[in-house]
């Protein structure tokens, strides 16, 4: 089990054992917002949602822990801590187990009107999806061509510095669109861009096949790859390109790949030329934690 699963379980475990999903999720907001620990390495990451702050990898993994036996459901909106998750909370750091309990202390009293109350007056950006009264609004780029990539980012930070940055449509670029990591693998990534309201495409002509990407390590061996790319994938996609400039020109899209360096990933040569087709400027956006 992994320490942010901990976490979790320890959370709930001290809050009495069993709470909604909406006391469980604004707590895990708070412990990650609010302390100094942050609920510790790799704790979940958030992004605006019905409600208010939201966690997809959250409520992935706590799929997990139900199925595993660790958690279950007395009721459909409610999650509860079973014995094997007593048990299996030992390991979380001292200073989490401390900021667990002052989040508690602080908020594990209110009921879920108060403490949405106060989530959303404190943190009005987590408000800009909500069904009810938002506190602000979305951001819209201006277009550009800009590009990103998800390495060693949670599908919710990815999709949030997403929203912040303006952008209403996710371009994949890649040419074979699984991941090992949640949220990544393309028909989840398409069915997490719609809940959000993010425009989905997907273009794996544009991707560079897997067997060319064997052995990265030189600058020389990424420049050969790059000259591949360009002569024999990017010369016969003239119809992908085609389609991809018309979707920059009319709305802020991102194309997104993997690798967080753009030197390293095919999409800085993509954003060449649509820049060059399209008259626009190359955005290069850092999605941070």
């Amino acid at each position: 089990m992994i320490h942010r699963q901990k976490v979790l379980l320890a959370l709930l475990g001290k809050a009495g054992g069993e709470a909604s999903h909406l006391h469980v999720v604004k707590w895990a907001f708070i412990l990650r917002h609010e302390t100094a620990s942050s609920g510790g390495n790799a704790f979940y990451d958030f992004l605006p949602y019905h409600h208010g702050p939201f966690s997809f990898c959250l409520f992935q993994e706590v799929s997990t822990l139900v199925r595993q036996g660790f958690l279950d459901e007395p009721d459909p909106k409610r999650w509860r801590v079973t014995s094997a998750g007593t048990d299996a909370v030992a390991g979380v750091a001292p200073s989490v187990q401390r900021d667990i309990g002052e989040t508690l202390l602080g908020h594990g009293g209110r009921s879920a009107d108060s403490l949405t109350k106060y989530v959303y007056e404190k943190h009005p950006w987590f408000t800009v999806k909500s069904i009810r009264k938002p506190r602000t609004t979305l951001p819209k780029a201006t277009c550009a061509v800009y590009a990103a990539g998800y390495e060693g980012r949670s599908v919710d930070s990815f999709l949030n510095g997403l929203l912040q940055a303006g952008i209403e449509r996710l371009i994949d670029v890649r040419g074979n669109p699984v991941s090992r990591r949640y949220g990544f693998h393309k028909s989840t990534l398409a069915r997490i861009c719609g809940f959000l309201g993010l425009d989905y495409v997907h273009f794996p002509a544009l991707g560079v096949p897997a067997d060319a990407r064997d052995s990265l390590e030189t600058p020389r061996e990424y420049e050969n790859l790059f000259r591949f790319y360009e002569t024999q994938v990017l010369n016969r996609a003239s119809k992908e390109i085609a389609l991809v400039s018309q979707l920059m020109s009319g709305r802020p899209s991102v194309l997104v790949c993997v690798e967080t360096n753009p030197e390293h990933c095919h999409r800085s040569r993509l954003a060449a030329l649509l820049a060059a087709r399209t008259s626009l400027p190359v955005r290069h956006l850092e999605i941070r934690h």
